[in-house]
């Protein structure tokens, strides 16, 4: 019995005491590192309400006047860090444009389209304050077609993040937007038979307004 004994416990330490057993069997397997994170993406839907914005009129001092109407926005954001996002947005409001009663009322629709992003100011609580802004264009579209006109504009502004479930989020903004018009400029001008026919020949270097918007974002 000893005999068979020793049979089997002589091959393993023999086993045991090569290279090969002792280095497969001390090297402990490596774990597999995980994924890199991808990079989260997330959508906003915003109602709000759009505040002033005027044109001189010439230089005699008369001013038209954007009247303070409902607005919808649109807001498609790409994650850099924990931080901050990539932003593309998209505003849009129909207002009248009115004047003395040398002017008749204009209706026209304002839009915004703006490249920038948000840096959050505040990661400590639940709620989180940012920083918003961005570059872009503003587009005036009166109702009658070809007097459309396109200007520079950016915009800068605060909000207020509320998280409400894992991937849905309540966002607050108040906006300043700026669009530039250079000085004696026409605007909404189209050409036909009579010749260059402009709607307004305004006299200034910016059209200014405010927005307040409160929307749903859904990341993904």
């Amino acid at each position: 019995m000893r005999a068979g004994l020793t049979d089997r416990v002589v091959p393993v330490l023999l086993a045991a005491a090569t290279p090969g057993f002792a280095t497969a069997h001390a090297a402990d397997p490596q774990p597999t590192p995980p994924p890199p994170d991808r990079p989260g993406f997330e959508v906003a839907a915003f109602g709000g309400f759009s505040l002033g914005g005027s044109f001189t009129l010439n230089n005699t001092g008369p001013r038209v006047d954007a009247g303070d109407h409902g607005s919808l926005a649109l807001a498609l954001d790409a994650q850099e860090d924990d931080l901050s996002q990539y932003e593309l947005f998209y505003s849009r409001e129909s207002t009248t444009l009115r004047g003395d009663s040398t002017f008749a009322p204009l209706g026209v629709t304002v839009e915004y389209l703006h490249v920038g992003g948000t840096l959050v100011l505040d990661d400590s609580s639940r709620v989180k304050p940012y920083l918003v802004g961005g570059l872009g264009i503003t587009r005036f579209s009166p109702p009658a077609p070809g007097l459309e006109d396109t200007r520079f504009s950016a915009s800068l502004g605060l909000g207020l993040r509320v998280p409400v479930g894992r991937q849905l989020s309540l966002r607050l903004e108040a906006r300043g937007l700026v669009t530039l018009i250079s000085a004696d400029t026409a605007l909404f001008c189209r050409s036909d038979q009579t010749g260059l026919l402009c709607q307004i020949h305004a006299h200034g270097s910016t059209f200014l307004q405010g927005e307040a918007l409160a929307g749903v974002a859904y990341t993904f």
